[in-house]
């Protein structure tokens, strides 16, 4: 699962993790929001902002699978956060974007680090998984690209990311969205395709002779790296007026090829994947 709230190309927004490699954090709002939005857009290469700016707080609710290849769900919860300046428009962001940071946007191609979180494996996910390893949460860091093939319209990004704590594989992530607007309304609609590396898919998918003779209901397997799943998101959002927004999405994977094989999948799960979420969002101007 992923949390993402990044800037679009027309809007030039500033994302959280904008502000975290730059090395400030907005940890409280209110009095402290202005200064930081001050400090963190100064620099030798920007101007000192003056003006107002928008800024836009709010979070999804979302179910989706425990782990890769679960029958099981888990409940989470994301906050947001995002800014630009008065009178842009609101740029476009998929609901699975990683947190990044573009150092580059220029005619519709941007690129830069990005960042995700992945949450774990445990027992109390499923029973069904006694006797198999537990995967630790994991921070995955790497880079993004992505290019408007069609100005505002379609939009092509590619996220390779490197595990750190839970898993040390590599994964990447591509993604097409087709963006379409209705008045108030924001469609957006691709498929996606996910790789995984040796060690990833080892780390998820692999079963040791000892945890199949522990388990008993799954035999050992080695995966190799490769096509981990493709899948499809759809996603809408309406705007209720300037200061609210709410969403709603979906997110549907088909694992594929040694994931699929794995008796993690074939025996205690399932290869269909299913992600539905539910966001709100608050806008406010202020100015300094």
């Amino acid at each position: 699962m992923r949390i993402s709230r990044r800037s679009g190309v027309s809007s030039r927004r500033r994302s959280l993790w904008r502000r975290a490699v730059g090395g400030l954090w907005l940890a409280l709002l209110g009095l402290a929001l202005p200064g930081a939005a001050l400090a963190a857009d100064a620099s030798p290469f920007n101007p000192l902002p003056v003006g107002e700016w928008i800024v836009s707080v709010g979070g999804t609710v979302q179910v989706g699978p425990s782990y890769d290849g679960a029958n099981s769900a888990r409940l989470g919860l994301m906050p947001s956060i995002s800014w630009r300046r008065a009178g842009e428009p609101r740029g476009f962001s998929a609901p699975d974007d990683s947190l990044d940071y573009a150092l580059v946007e220029k005619d519709g191609f941007s690129f830069g680090p990005v960042a995700n979180f992945r949450a774990g494996r445990y027992y109390s996910d499923e029973h069904d998984l006694f006797g198999l390893r537990k995967i630790p949460w994991t921070l995955e860091l790497g880079g993004f690209a992505q290019y408007w093939l069609m100005a505002d319209v379609m939009r092509a990004r590619v996220e390779l990311r490197q595990g750190l704590h839970g898993h040390h594989g590599l994964v990447a992530d591509f993604s097409l969205d087709g963006v379409q607007r209705f008045g108030r309304f924001q469609v957006s609609l691709g498929p996606r395709m996910t790789l995984g590396s040796n060690a990833f898919m080892e780390k998820n998918f692999g079963i040791s002779a000892a945890e199949a003779a522990m388990n008993g209901r799954v035999v050992a397997f080695s995966p190799g790296g490769g096509i981990k799943s493709v899948g499809v998101m759809l996603a809408s959002n309406y705007d209720w007026n300037d200061a609210w927004n709410t969403g709603v999405f979906v997110r549907y994977d088909r694992l594929l090829g040694d994931a699929a094989k794995s008796g993690v999948v074939a025996t205690l799960g399932q290869r269909d994947q299913l992600t539905v979420g539910l966001t709100l969002i608050h806008s406010f101007k202020i100015g300094f």
